[in-house]
């Protein structure tokens, strides 16, 4: 894997191209962090992670590592910049198989929304090489996924 720059959490805000989505769980936002905070977990509600796991017997936490590869996407290490139970949490791509990124990061707030939860996912990058030219491209893409793996989180969190 390449050795990527570290980003913080105003970076993630203000990165040279970012996405933001928000999506509507029924189930509460402890549930839904439980559920997030489950690096193995992913694979079975997210479509295109193919492996997840947190690194050194890590279970989550500021600083903690995971390590997670997308489907035609490639493998990435990411550092936990953020941990706030069950409100939010943010990390920071360390290091990558992609040749698309220079530097990227994530931020998820969860919030509550009646009985259930409400989470804006923020993702900050800056593309590199062909990721500056297929950024266009994979915006939709990347917001598709992630609506997608909403909807299949959703369903296993209300699933009897």
């Amino acid at each position: 894997m390449r050795d990527l720059s570290p980003c913080d959490l105003d970076w993630i805000e203000h990165a040279p191209t970012r996405i933001e989505l928000r999506v509507s769980f029924a189930a509460p936002p402890p549930r839904v962090f439980a559920a997030l905070a489950d690096a193995a977990g992913w694979t079975r509600w997210f479509p295109t992670m193919t492996h997840a796991r947190w690194l050194d017997g890590a279970t989550g936490g500021l600083g903690h590592e995971r390590e997670v590869a997308l489907r035609a996407l490639g493998r990435f290490r990411e550092r936990f910049i953020a941990w706030e139970p069950p409100h939010r949490f943010a990390f920071t791509i360390t290091a990558t198989t992609s040749p698309m990124i220079h530097q990227l990061g994530e931020d998820y707030r969860l919030e509550p929304e009646g009985a259930g939860t409400q989470l804006r996912w923020t993702m900050g990058s800056s593309p590199r090489g062909v990721g500056k030219l297929a950024t266009p491209l994979l915006r939709p893409l990347l917001r598709s996924i992630l609506g997608r793996a909403a909807r299949n989180l959703d369903r296993q969190l209300t699933a009897p």
